[in-house]
């Protein structure tokens, strides 16, 4: 039996080896491309960051027209990501459509080293945004405030210095009733009824309301003039308790008014 039992512990062994084996070699591909993964993202954002800051500066200087187009883009990329055989594609983006806004999106796949419940790909996006360089121009307490002139409407409780803010565009959607326990606006709140043409009405959960993108109110009218923006134009120095605006109107930590 002691003879029997020394023969048979190099065949167990071996046995465990055959076992363990493949589930060694399977963690060190896994861990290898999870580490190739990794410095992909790493390259792909220091690509993008770069593409950003180069077309931001170019931007400011020449004007041109190329920087809003996504050819300028793929070309500088690829000058950067040569050699790693990605397709990215910048349909996402977005290229000085806004306040000179550049918004880098990249879409990519990654091929596997093996096939996973029928996954063989993986698909990244990668996100940089930065807003092109225009110059600044500072206006001190020596500058007669009442030359600026900014926008106001009728009840809201900011001014805007750029009338193209999409703060002043109104945004209107139809939805049910019953819909808004889970919408939310911009900001995060909740809808409730206009004090001009919804308080005290009782509404079925399918009966049709408007909303806005950055109201807080909600209309059974579409004719209310709760839907409808009157803007004014006003010298800065007639804002009274007025606050600027959080996208288009600001001032730097010196106190003096910043304008693009």
């Amino acid at each position: 039996m002691k003879q029997q039992f020394k023969n048979d512990k190099p065949a167990s062994l071996t046995v465990e080896a055959s076992l363990v084996l493949p589930i060694f070699l399977f963690a060190m591909i896994l861990f290898s491309y999870l580490g190739q993964l990794i410095k992909c993202q790493d390259d792909m954002n220091w690509a993008l960051t770069r593409i950003a800051r180069e077309a931001s500066a170019e931007y400011g200087a020449t004007k041109s027209d190329r920087l809003t187009h996504t050819p300028y883009y793929l070309a500088k990329l690829n000058a950067y990501v040569k050699g790693t055989g990605l397709s990215v594609s910048f349909v996402n983006s977005r290229f000085m459509e806004e306040n000179d806004e550049i918004d880098l999106v990249a879409d990519y796949t990654m091929k596997t080293p093996f096939t996973l419940f029928h996954i063989d790909r993986i698909h990244m996006q990668q996100h940089v945004h930065t807003r092109a360089f225009t110059g600044v121009e500072w206006r001190g307490k020596e500058k007669q405030t009442e030359q600026v002139k900014v926008y106001v409407t009728e009840t809201g409780r900011v001014y805007h210095r750029s009338l193209s803010c999409t703060y002043l565009k109104l945004s209107i959607s139809q939805v049910c009733f019953g819909d808004l326990t889970l919408l939310r606006n911009e900001g995060g709140g909740k809808y409730n009824s206009c004090e001009k043409c919804s308080k005290g009405k009782q509404l079925t959960e399918k009966t049709k309301v408007w909303i806005t993108k950055y109201g807080d109110r909600y209309h059974t009218t579409a004719s209310c003039s709760g839907l409808k923006r009157y803007i004014r134009e006003i010298a800065l120095s007639e804002v009274g308790s007025r606050t600027p605006c959080s996208k288009c109107g600001y001032a730097n930590k010196t106190g003096r008014e910043e304008w693009n």
